[in-house]
């Protein structure tokens, strides 16, 4: 029987190569023990296809254990594998607060450059995607029935193909789990809110007198999260980054930016109001009771954002934490036919269901008529008595509940395949999968304009004397409601409820491979076995959007998600080699690691991936690694079918010199290509003899990405034209008097990016001689530049940027160290996350933001957690995140709701607890 893992402790032998997990509990130590000198079988490295023992390929690989997911207590893959230094919590329930359609998801972004341009697997492989641009949400994935999770930091599409540009995360689940395990967790923050709940089950036993083995798993984990900003005190003080009043203009040495508490939005308030004009109808409240008083003005901004008076705190009711319930099941099978051919399966259902308020909805500049009823007396008076026919209202909507998402993915994956040994002792492997992900997603309360203005035009109805809408006493909107919009609470339910309704998007993604993998040692060579792997593989992957009628003719105030559907195919085949080059019995080595791709998509067309790495130990102790490759991301199915979505923009015309309101054509892009990068890794390893269980290892390295898929502003897009560029030129249609009639803003490959950094990591393991193990890691990155051109051109080096307005901006160190204190009976564990200094914005000097608002200090982080042994089959364990309960920095969002800080870097929820227990039988 042929199988891809290690049976009992071996697992840990055979991990331990490439990387020590720490904080191993008593009873995982003692195994390991056990098997000191394990029979390695063969496994599969997550940066090679080739499966050969002791082989450690030269791409550098970080494993996480399930150790380590136990001693932080992580209730989700995601949240053990984005405290590694090489992530960035990009699409988290924490950063996607104001993401309408993304939130709450989980998603890897491995250096900051996206969570589509790092490939997600389990067990090896492809995960179907979860969202039209080819991303998987981890929420879906069970966390007990982890065994380990592997990460290639470095290029690896010549092994796995598309995606895999910044690296591979591998999930594998415990296929020889023997026996039950329980584990019941609860938490809660030292505010009380953010309370988890988790409860998981995994069961694993050997069938059929051996000849088989059954996995079993399941997981429930609900996450009430903070659903209000206004729960942290750094968030209730309201900060904002606003246009500096002392600022006199360029060059004099005062910033033209400030950081400032108390920031509100000036555009309207709850009551409405209208905005200084400098007549009597300007600067005017409307207060519930129908009156209209003269508004209360702080310090005016810029003209949108105001310090002190009566405006809006819009950002009041949007999450910190989006509520996230999550429910995975697993169940995994095989079965040995013959001595030498085995069958598997492996099915898998996830579901996770969210709801986080967005804003509240807004009214900026509704026309109210002369005569409508609802006018206070005083206003209607002014207005006859200056001949003003409309005014214009400027209000929040807070009677109309937060506009407010409401999202659930659902999905589904099925493994079935047979892998065996040829009497040559290749080995062979051969299955199909079929994933799909359904995922719904819904905004309620969303404000609908349109309506709106029809129930604002209001007159008295002749016959009644009642407010009736004007199109409704004309016929021509009979269901019309009449909405009063003059002071908070005014507007009644059935109002309300004309004006507002739900968008709904539906979407299905459906994926089918086929795939087959050969595997040996081809001949025997000077300096070892030549071992390769070869195979093929046929993907297919589709994607259905339903919307509403409402949607589709974007008619909602944010959203409006577009019809989209589409599908590619892709045909593959690869190889791999390893060939050694140099063996002697004084412990040198030399050995090249070499891989192709040939890949063939139905949208994109044909391309060759590639890899070439040698490791080189030139003694016993040190091992020298390094890698060059062609890595790829092949345009997804909402980059290539995304449907127009008509919009509308004022433009300036620097053929003219005028404004021109012009149609802007949001579009995807049928003619895209692939992303193409070359990614360079080397790096050492080095593990004295002197002092035994120390490893120590950096790794330098360089991505570059050429033809990146991007969108740019409908602007540059005319400026380009402007500058002669006949690409641009061909996007933008001109009326025969040169104003722009419209823009095409559709994805193109003209961006680059550039990544350069250095990884490292220093572990080390001291057995103590009261038979307690202790144990020390630190992981680091430190990225010097990540050079970004959205336009292929212009480079900005985003690296040290900590602010939210860069979407680009990575702090330039992150580490993450732990010590663990281990014995049989209970165990001690400290972790240590820091993010280093940086600038809220790396492109802005003295004249745009003062030194000490641009510069952000250090943030640390220092959770701790224990565990005590009742029984042999039943431990507790506790633990408290953010010890010292440090708030994030200021590092303000300037948008429309505003956000106080960077939650990508930043924890927002402070000192929380988590307790539980584990029982294994």
């Amino acid at each position: 029987m042929v199988k891809h893992y290690l049976k009992g402790g071996a697992i840990f032998g055979a991990v331990s190569s490439l990387a020590l997990i720490s904080a191993l509990p008593a009873t995982a130590q003692e195994n390991a023990s056990e098997a000191a000198a394990p029979e390695f079988e063969e496994i599969v490295v997550s940066s090679s296809r080739i499966k050969k023992s002791g082989f450690e390929a030269p791409t550098p690989v970080t494993v996480l254990g399930s150790e380590d997911m136990q001693a932080r207590g992580a209730t989700n893959v995601a949240d053990i594998v984005n405290e590694l230094p090489g992530f960035t919590g990009t699409v988290t329930p924490t950063a996607t607060v104001l993401n309408s359609r993304g939130s709450a998801t989980n998603v890897l972004d491995l250096r900051g450059l996206g969570g589509n341009r790092n490939l997600v697997l389990v067990n090896g492989r492809r995960h179907v995607p979860t969202d039209e641009f080819g991303v998987v949400d981890i929420n879906i994935v069970p966390t007990l029935a982890v065994s380990r999770i592997e990460v290639v930091t470095g290029g690896a599409s010549a092994a796995w193909g598309s995606d895999a540009i910044s690296g591979v995360v591998d999930i594998v689940y415990d296929n020889q789990l023997e026996g039950l395990k329980v584990e019941a967790q609860y938490g809660v923050s030292e505010e009380g809110d953010n309370e988890n709940y988790r409860l998981s089950m995994a069961f694993g036993a050997d069938v059929a007198d051996g000849r088989g083995h059954v996995l079993i798993a399941a997981d429930y984990n609900d996450n009430s999260g903070i659903p209000d900003s206004r729960a942290r005190d750094w968030s209730a003080e309201h900060w904002g980054i606003i246009a500096n009043p002392d600022d006199t203009g360029p060059n004099d040495g005062i910033p033209a930016s400030m950081f400032a508490s108390d920031v509100k939005l000036f555009l309207a308030s709850p009551n409405g109001v209208t905005l200084p004009n400098g007549t009597a109808l300007g600067n005017l409240e409307f207060l519930p009771n129908g009156t209209a008083v003269p508004r209360e003005l702080g310090d005016v901004i810029g003209g949108v954002f105001m310090t002190g008076g009566s405006g809006t705190y819009h950002g009041d009711n949007t999450a910190l934490y989006i509520p996230l319930e999550r429910k995975n099941i697993l169940a995994a099978f095989n079965y040995e036919l013959t001595e030498d051919i085995n069958f598997y399966f492996e099915g898998s259902a996830g579901q996770s269901a969210s709801e986080g308020a967005l804003i509240d909805s807004f009214i900026f500049g509704q026309a109210i008529r002369s005569g409508n009823p609802y006018l206070p007396a005083s206003v209607q008076a002014e207005m006859d008595a200056s001949g003003v026919d409309t005014l214009s209202l400027y209000r929040t909507n807070a009677e109309f509940g937060p506009i407010t998402s409401v999202s659930k993915t659902q999905n589904f994956r099925l493994v079935t395949g047979f892998d065996g040994a040829f009497s040559n002792d290749w080995t062979w492997d051969v299955y199909y999968q079929y994933g799909r992900v359904d995922f719904s997603n819904q905004q309620t309360n969303n404000l609908i304009p349109g309506n709106l203005s029809l129930a604002a035009d209001v007159v008295t109805d002749p016959i009644t004397g009642a407010p009736v809408c004007a199109s409704a006493l004309s016929g021509q909107n009979p269901n019309c409601v009449p909405i009063n919009l003059f002071g908070s609470g005014s507007p009644s339910q059935a109002a309300i409820d004309y004006v507002t309704g739900t968008s709904i998007s539906d979407t299905r993604l459906r994926q089918d491979v086929v795939a087959a993998t050969v595997n040996g040692d081809v001949f025997e060579g000077w300096a070892g076995p030549v071992s390769t792997a070869f195979g093929v593989e046929y993907r297919k992957e589709s994607l259905k959007r339903e919307v509403d009628d409402l949607s589709e003719q974007a008619q909602f105030l944010i959203t409006n998600a577009q019809p989209l559907e589409g599908s590619y195919d892709v045909k593959e085949a690869f190889g791999e080699v390893l060939v050694p080059l140099l063996n002697t019995d004084a412990g040198q080595s030399l050995t090249f690691n070499g891989a192709l791709r040939y890949t063939d998509y139905s949208t994109s067309g044909t391309v060759l991936t590639w890899k070439a790495g040698l490791t080189f130990d030139p003694f016993e102790e040190l091992r020298l690694r390094g890698t060059i490759s062609r890595d790829i991301r092949a345009p997804s199915i909402g980059e290539v079918f995304l449907k127009t979505l008509l919009l509308f923009e004022n433009i300036e015309n620097p053929f003219t010199g005028n404004v021109d309101f012009t149609q802007i054509l949001n579009t995807g892009n049928t003619d895209l290509q692939e992303e193409r990068a070359l990614t360079k890794t080397f790096g050492m390893v080095y593990s004295p003899n002197w002092l035994e269980g120390l490893r120590l290892s950096v790794d330098w390295y360089d991505i570059g990405i050429s033809d990146a898929i991007q969108s740019i502003s409908s602007r540059a897009i005319v400026e380009g034209c402007y500058a002669g560029d006949n690409d641009f030129c061909s996007l933008v249609s001109f009326q025969p008097d040169n104003t722009i009639a419209s823009i095409t803003n559709k994805l193109l490959n003209l961006g680059t990016y550039e990544v350069r950094g250095v990884d490292f990591e220093a572990q080390y393991a001291l057995p103590l001689s009261n038979g307690a193990d202790l144990s020390f890691k630190l992981l680091g990155s430190y990225v010097y530049e990540k050079n970004i051109a959205p336009d292929g051109a212009n480079a900005e080096n985003y690296a040290g940027d900590v602010g939210a307005a860069n979407v680009f901006g990575l702090p330039k160190w992150k580490m993450r160290g732990n010590v663990s204190y281990q014995t049989e009976k209970y165990g001690f564990f400290t972790n240590v996350r820091y993010v280093g200094a940086g600038k809220y914005n790396v492109l802005w000097g003295p004249e745009q933001l003062s030194d000490e608002d641009n510069n952000i200090g250090a943030e640390v982080y220092v959770d701790i957690s224990g565990r005590y042994k009742l029984r042999d089959e039943l431990e507790l364990y506790a633990g408290i995140n953010n010890l010292f309960d440090n708030d994030p920095p200021v590092a303000p969002l300037d948008f429309i709701s505003p956000q106080v800080t960077n939650p990508a870097h930043y924890d927002i929820v402070g000192r929380s607890f988590y307790v539980g227990v584990r029982a294994q039988f």
